[in-house]
């Protein structure tokens, strides 16, 4: 519609071609140390200045558009005990995990960052602030120290004295895994024993027993190929 085209502006196609008559460069800079070092820093801190520019853009969207956006999403947390941390399509299942676990008496709700960089640090600790403890659901595993979620949340809480005392970690939805409804049920109930005995579980991996099953016989399908190619003259 004219409205949306007008909100994003005119692609100009010209911005992103490259011609030997106007040379352009847009790697790394070549330069030495000390100016590398500047100029690094300085896009740091004007990435940090993209936050105040969101929130002006989520205005203006919703002026336009009749919808309120921002860089979290909290979803019933403000009297919460417990929340769930977590981006992407699967914090819509969240939602109506929060709304199940809601009627069964948990004080529990979910906190959804639009953005991860820039960081919305202050906007996150904030919105924690004072709960007894927070289920990180990573989908993404980065390979040697787990869930990114998980170590983003953890840094920007540290050395606050309103955080949240109890950090899980869980790791699902790899390769679009569905995460189950019972799943957020079980995430929750590891979640509140954590806190109770103040012994917080390694991150774990959302995984059921049908599918360990599964595995296993695919293991053992492989384990007889390789025997037959090993045997071969």
């Amino acid at each position: 519609s004219k409205v949306a085209k007008d909100f994003v502006g005119e692609f100009d196609a010209e911005n992103i071609q490259f011609r030997a008559s106007s040379p352009t460069s847009q790697a790394v800079a070549v330069l030495g140390g000390s100016p590398y070092s500047y100029f690094r820093y300085e896009s740091h801190l004007a990435a940090e200045n993209a936050l105040a520019v969101f929130d002006e853009i989520c205005t203006e969207f919703a002026q336009r558009f009749g919808r309120q956006y921002d860089a979290v999403e909290s979803y019933r947390l403000d009297d919460a005990d417990y929340a769930f941390f977590m981006m992407g399509c699967f914090a819509t299942k969240a939602k109506a995990a929060v709304d199940s676990l809601r009627e069964a008496g948990w004080k529990i709700g979910l906190l959804q960052p639009r953005l991860l960089r820039p960081y919305p640090a202050e906007k996150i600790r904030q919105a924690l602030a004072g709960k007894k403890g927070v289920a990180v659901i990573d989908q993404n595993l980065s390979m040697g120290k787990g869930g990114i979620l998980h170590s983003e949340l953890a840094s920007v809480l540290y050395g606050h004295k309103d955080a949240p005392p109890v950090l899980c970690s869980f790791i699902g939805g790899l390769g679009g895994r569905d995460i189950a409804s019972e799943e957020f049920f079980e995430i929750a109930k590891s979640l509140k024993q954590a806190v109770d005995s103040g012994a917080i579980p390694a991150p774990r991996l959302i995984y059921t027993a049908d599918e360990l099953r599964q595995i296993r016989k695919l293991q053992a399908i492989a384990q007889v190929e390789r025997h037959k190619l090993n045997d071969q003259p």
